[in-house]
């Protein structure tokens, strides 16, 4: 884009501004590539040259750079390289889909499970089915009451038992309708779906849709290492290859989960003076593992269980709840500690959940597109088109998401100066503080001043927030690099100097 300089003397001697030291209008390059805003300011103008520097290194040359910076209070534009072009965002995708749901359904808003029966008690054992109607609460798990996974279920049993049940003669149904049964996000890879970044949705879902794995050395060189599954031991089934080795052995291990199964293979060689190692992988089929847990829960609290059912396996797939007996409510915790847990630790699982609640509250349908849509209505009042903005998942997992630097940076001020600002600030992982941010700056002036959301797939990284500069001025910025050929610890070096950068200007 070329833009003609028309120089109108008489304005100028007039209005005395030929002298003038403040913004100009932007002189860009024909690809859009470098915005160039003129200022007096030798500090900005160093700061300017430094950035455009550390990205002439010859090892980012086949790499994309979009970088975004403005002063908060005056919009003024400090740096923009690339900025309306349109990049993967990796997990900087949580701040668009956080922010709508913040925006869209408040900073209060709660998800409710229910527990109904359709029958009659005699004796203490229930002459009919019991239901347990899916909210779709990501929540459900140890993460909010210090690990205590199956808390919630044994809540839930001692009501039931307070209740005087003691058997369910029918069938305990888990009914996940609230949502589509494609818990999957658009065009994932398939090498992701193991791990818990790559955990499914479901209407029913508990512990993140993970089963927790401690894997524990062998007493001696070539024992097979020793894992320990929870919360429900039986529910997924383990092939063990995993060979314990000298402690100066080179050592890794992986696992697999064959795909539409519950079957895992765990390889490699784990050294034996490790620790007890910690990992997640994935179910295939959250409702059912909610209720083969839910099962031994009660059982262990002596109500008997006949048999369980996924809603989905049975002819009557719309139950009338308005004819049955309510015996249990359980609210999740609020939504602003929701998406707390979604931006300061990445939590994928979580963010594809609240994107098809946008889903069910505002379109009612519980699917992503739904979701995408209720986005974007609101995307619209902030300045962005929604033919200008590629979403297809609400995690950034997939790598058919693209939006840029100038979109990221309007959430974020759209953001700041709404409603919900501290709330929204306050789920920003904190520089050398917490979240996936906690161990960079740590030895920065900077540390406690950047408050920003991560984001990294393979050759993606993006880091978007703002920046409390010690002159009293606040930044927001959006730097999104993709196609890079060095590593991404150089990437992250780049990321952390231009925001130590701005917090010195």
């Amino acid at each position: 884009m070329r833009i003609r300089k028309f120089v109108l003397f008489g304005l100028l001697i007039v209005l005395g501004l030929s002298g003038c030291a403040g913004l100009r209008p932007p002189k860009m390059l024909d690809n859009d590539a470098v915005i160039r805003y003129e200022t007096s300011n030798r500090a900005m103008r160093q700061f300017r040259n430094q950035v455009d520097g550390m990205i002439a290194d010859s090892s980012f040359r086949p790499a994309f750079f979009g970088v975004h910076i403005e002063d908060l209070q005056t919009g003024e534009v400090i740096y923009s390289r690339n900025a309306h072009k349109l990049l993967m965002p990796a997990s900087n995708m949580k701040l668009f889909t956080t922010s709508s749901a913040l925006t869209l359904l408040g900073a209060d808003y709660r998800y409710r499970t229910e527990i109904y029966h359709n029958g009659t008690f005699v004796d203490s054992v229930l002459k009919g089915n019991l239901y347990i109607k899916g909210s779709g609460d990501p929540t459900i798990s140890g993460r909010y009451n210090g690990g205590k996974i199956t808390e919630r279920f044994e809540f839930w049993a001692s009501a039931l038992k307070e209740a005087g049940l003691r058997k369910i003669e029918g069938c305990l149904i888990g009914d996940d309708n609230i949502f589509d049964d494609n818990g999957l996000g658009y065009s994932w890879a398939w090498d992701d779906l193991s791990y818990y970044y790559g955990a499914v949705t479901s209407g029913l879902s508990f512990n993140d849709n993970c089963m927790d794995l401690q894997i524990i050395p062998g007493k001696n060189v070539g024992d097979t290492a020793q894992i320990v599954i929870s919360p429900e031991p039986g529910y997924i089934r383990i092939v063990n290859e995993l060979i314990t080795v000298p402690k100066d052995s080179a050592a890794s291990y992986d696992f697999y989960r064959t795909p539409n199964t519950e079957n895992v293979r765990i390889f490699g060689t784990i050294s034996i003076d490790s620790d007890t190692v910690t990992d997640w992988v994935t179910v295939d089929n959250p409702t059912k593992f909610f209720l083969a847990t839910f099962k031994s829960v009660l059982e262990k609290k002596g109500i008997e269980v006949n048999s369980v059912a996924d809603i989905d396996e049975l002819p009557l797939q719309n139950p009338d709840y308005s004819k049955m007996t309510c015996l249990v409510v359980n609210d999740s915790p609020k939504m602003s500690d929701i998406v707390k847990t979604v931006n300061k630790v990445s939590q994928n699982f979580y963010a594809e959940t609240l994107q098809k609640t946008l889903g069910v509250e505002l379109k009612h349908c519980g699917r992503s597109d739904s979701g995408i849509v209720a986005e974007e209505e609101w995307f619209r009042t902030i300045g962005i088109e929604p033919d200008g903005i590629f979403i297809v998942d609400g995690s950034g997992l997939s790598r058919h998401n693209l939006v840029t630097p100038v979109q990221t940076v309007a959430v974020l001020k759209a953001m700041k100066q709404g409603k919900n600002s501290k709330v929204f600030f306050d789920s920003l992982p904190v520089a050398g503080v917490d979240g996936t941010l906690d161990s960079r700056w740590k030895d920065s002036p900077a540390k406690g001043h950047i408050f920003a959301k991560t984001g990294y797939i393979g050759r993606v990284r993006a880091l978007s927030g703002f920046v409390e500069a010690k002159n009293g001025k606040e930044y927001v910025f959006s730097i999104i690099v993709n196609h890079y050929p060095t590593s991404t610890g150089k990437i992250n070096d780049f990321q952390d100097k231009v925001t130590e950068m701005l917090y010195g200007l």
